[in-house]
């Protein structure tokens, strides 16, 4: 009976380590893109507008690409305004940014097609769905990856490539602008 019950617990701390580790190694692969990435789509997202993102028509400036929503309370505080500063200050040496607005495409597009003309830069929602299919659950955008926190910021270069990925909106009010003003030289 005893060898049974260490087999028991054998098998079961077993299980345990694999799905921690399953868990772990999922998430890590999910959560992209990673410093030094190039980006090259965003499936399931579209401007206000009901046009397509492209980031090849971002390419040749730097980018800040925003995730925040209007329902997280970081984002209104501290990420949304650091994004808003760091445009301000530096888009006439050519700074872009694309704000990924994560709030329901159906309650809020026209709100945001007033804000993007409003902040100077385009806002982008999730798109809307074809009738009879769901809309997106959880914050995968395709080949981009998955967001697993807002706020965030992710600050590509020139070329397209990935510098920098800040989460949390009291770490993008103290690290974005010492992000972005090197690449503005």
């Amino acid at each position: 009976m005893q060898n049974n019950t260490q087999g028991n617990a054998r098998i079961a701390v077993g299980m345990a380590v694999f799905v921690i580790f399953w868990v772990l190694s999922s998430s890590a692969q999910a959560w992209k893109p990673e410093v030094g990435d190039k980006p090259e789509g965003m499936q399931q997202v579209e401007l206000v507008t009901g046009k397509p993102v492209n980031l090849a028509d971002y390419s040749g400036k730097p980018l800040v690409i925003y995730f925040g929503a209007d329902w997280c309370a970081p984002c209104t505080a501290n990420g949304r305004p650091a994004v808003i500063d760091a445009f301000n200050k530096y888009k006439a040496k050519g700074l872009q940014v694309l704000f990924v607005d994560l709030d329901d495409p159906f309650k809020f597009r026209g709100k945001k097609m007033n804000e993007s003309k409003e902040l100077g830069f385009p806002i982008a929602m999730r798109a809307l769905p074809p009738e009879g299919q769901e809309k997106m659950r959880n914050f995968d955008f395709g080949t981009f990856g998955k967001i697993q926190v807002v706020p965030t910021a992710i600050v590509v270069d020139k070329s397209g490539k990935v510098v920098a990925k800040i989460e949390q909106g009291t770490r993008l009010r103290d690290e974005l602008d010492g992000t972005v003003a090197p690449l503005m030289r």
